[in-house]
């Protein structure tokens, strides 16, 4: 028993230290700004310039830093809000201007309109009679 007892006491104890966490002044950013070359960075800063109303490239401009502090704070709440109802599992709707609603739902309602007076057109003509079949080709041998 003594011999367990002496490489019990050889054992080195290794610990772990955890980096420490680096705390930023935005709010809602996890990441250091990254260099202005940086890919990811030209590619996220194009799509919000783009398209303003981008989620994605709103929250990952938040993560890094590189929106301006109010414009940070309103992305942090709306991020804290979506986590919030996909944890409750309330389903999540983008927002959408109505204008681009209603102008859908005119373009959709004239579409199946003509395709509704196309089927009309179809099946008016009742009189299979008139049916005129184009002679087939004669097989060549």
């Amino acid at each position: 028993m003594s011999g367990s007892s002496s490489t019990a006491a050889n054992l080195v104890r290794t610990v772990k230290v955890k980096a420490e966490k680096k705390v930023y002044s935005l709010p809602g950013q996890k990441y250091a700004v990254l260099e202005e070359r940086e890919p990811l960075r030209i590619f996220y800063e194009s799509l919000s310039k783009q398209k303003p109303e981008s989620e994605m490239a709103e929250f990952w401009l938040m993560e890094h830093g590189m929106l301006s502090p109010e414009r940070a704070k309103k992305a942090y709440e709306k991020k804290q809000k979506r986590q919030k109802q996909q944890r409750m599992g309330t389903p999540i709707k983008a927002e959408i201007s109505k204008e681009t609603s209603e102008s859908s739902k005119k373009s959709s309602s004239a579409k199946n309109d003509q395709r509704t007076k196309k089927r009309s057109l179809e099946y008016e003509d009742g009189d299979d009679d008139d049916l005129i079949m184009k002679p087939s080709k004669a097989k060549q041998k």
